[in-house]
């Protein structure tokens, strides 16, 4: 968090501290195949960009280089070698440690934009990632995994991709027996993440993803709360600050960490994919093969919402029930878009107790929640570019007034947008670090499912009086002849004339 920084280390805004940048190669240098053959390359490294996402099982990034030593032709470099390197924030004891000796290295697994730049040098891109990403792609999960699905999770990151980083879990509910088909790994870990429940919360379907301190394996609701409670947020961002003097001092250098460069509203609303993905309601059909019996069960957003916790509360850290993106208004014949559910059908099957004493996981309940909930923060998405920090990770929560674009009034002088502002959730970020301009800087897209303000209730059917009345259905070929005759009248005027 930004109030834990230490600004004795850290006394100016985008500062990085970062240690020799080593290419290890898969050839030994002795011939022993015990020392790796190894080549610094920090001098002739421009930038490196660092990737996390809520979204990806696994850290990636790049480096550009302007190689004037033929590194790619000496070590060489084939797609198996390991980068090292150290980066932090002065001041933070969070960062990326990619080290063999007190972290993890990345792997390269790709070079592009390989350019001439003077008869003795050229420039590329070496692109890399977890181990455990390239190691996915050798391995197959085939065997058969009982109990909860954490320990499941647990199980394929110390046994089949043999992971030595820290992995961080929430207990799940229940317990399970699945039978794994020769899946990839972490493609396994995404399905099951994806049919369990959170022990302690009432959403559904978990996230798996990499930050710098490691594995994890959560809820969004656990990102959203903590201890029955709102989870404080981790920054708060704001615009840069006018005709404001620069000093030193821990307020001045926090501040300034925390105050964006620029940001852009990237997704506001789309009702259209929000109805077809069944954002707002869905009907999910069930089948029990044992019993040969189906049934249809409705989901409704707005019934849904308030179970759960979401990026806004309700002032003092509870769940709210009137803040949704979706407004409470009557759409048409007295019904609202939730009670409309065959906009998105989702077929399931039910078949209870399979595997002897082990229960299913309960599909028509927790599939159409939780495409629900992580579609819903596709709703509201913002990027925010500002200095760099290695103290954040996605899953943080931050905050953020969105300017309002209407004229300053006297008595307001700082108008922001009701309902863009507030609390967000951190989906990725991507840091960048210039080693010319000894500069930091990073970008993050943070996401919400709620508003700040709730929307206005509305109990009037929006067509009512409000669309034409006395539609008619004509035949194409009636308005054609109608063309003609009128066509064929004006050349009979003309003649006459």
């Amino acid at each position: 968090m930004y109030s834990q920084i230490d600004t004795s280390k850290l006394t100016r805004a985008g500062r990085f501290l970062l240690d020799d940048i080593t290419l290890v190669s898969y050839q030994s240098a002795d011939g022993s195949n015990k020392n790796a053959k190894s080549i610094s390359i920090k001098t002739q490294v421009l930038e490196i960009d660092i990737y996390e996402s809520l979204d990806g099982a696994g850290l990636s990034g790049s480096v550009v280089v302007a190689d004037g030593q033929s590194v790619i032709s000496h070590l060489p470099l084939t797609g198996y070698e390991r980068i090292e390197f150290r980066l932090f924030t002065p001041g933070c004891s969070r960062g990326y440690d990619f080290t063999s000796v007190t972290g993890h290295p990345m792997f390269i697994y790709k070079i592009s934009n390989r350019t001439p730049l003077t008869p003795r040098s050229q420039i590329y891109v070496l692109h890399f990632c977890s181990r455990e990403m390239i190691d996915n792609e050798m391995t197959r999960v085939n065997k058969t995994m009982e109990g909860t699905v954490d320990s499941m999770v647990v199980n394929m990151m110390r046994s089949d991709l043999d992971s030595k980083k820290n992995l961080i879990v929430e207990e799940t509910k229940g317990l399970h027996k699945f039978v794994m088909p020769r899946v990839k790994p972490l493609n396994a870990i995404a399905r099951l993440s994806a049919m369990s429940e959170p022990l302690k919360y009432n959403s559904s379907g978990m996230l798996f993803y990499e930050d710098s301190t490691g594995f994890r394996f959560r809820s969004l609701e656990n990102m959203l709360a903590i201890g029955g409670v709102a989870r404080p947020v981790a920054a708060k961002f704001q615009q840069k600050p006018r005709n404001v003097k620069q000093g030193t001092g821990e307020t001045d250098v926090i501040k300034e960490m925390q105050t964006v460069d620029g940001y852009s509203i990237k997704e506001q609303f789309d009702t259209l994919k929000n109805l077809s993905n069944g954002v707002y309601a869905s009907r999910t059909i069930t089948h029990d093969m044992f019993n040969k019996t189906f049934t249809e069960i409705d989901f409704d957003y707005n019934v849904y919402f308030p179970t759960i916790f979401h990026t806004e509360h309700d002032g003092s850290g509870g769940k709210i029930d009137n803040k949704s993106q979706l407004p409470l208004f009557n759409f048409k014949e007295n019904k609202m878009i939730s009670d409309k559910p065959e906009g998105r059908l989702n077929l399931i099957s039910t078949t209870e107790k399979l595997q002897n004493d082990y229960e299913g996981p309960a599909g028509e309940r927790i599939f159409p929640a939780n495409m629900a909930q992580k579609l819903s923060f596709k709703s509201q998405v913002i990027s925010l570019d500002c200095k760099g920090f290695t103290g954040i990770s996605v899953g943080d929560l931050c905050s953020f007034e969105v300017p309002s674009y209407e004229p300053v009034k006297k008595d307001n002088p700082l108008d922001y947008d009701p309902y863009m502002s507030g609390r967000y959730l951190v989906r990725t970020i991507h840091h960048n670090i210039n080693t010319s301009k000894d500069n930091h800087k990073m970008s993050l897209e943070c996401v919400k499912d709620a508003v700040r303000v709730a929307y206005p209730e509305e109990n009037i059917d929006i067509h009512t009086n409000r669309e034409n009345l006395d539609a008619t259905t004509f035949l194409q070929y009636q308005l054609d002849e109608a063309i003609i005759n009128e066509a064929n009248q004006e050349t009979h005027n003309e003649i006459m004339a």
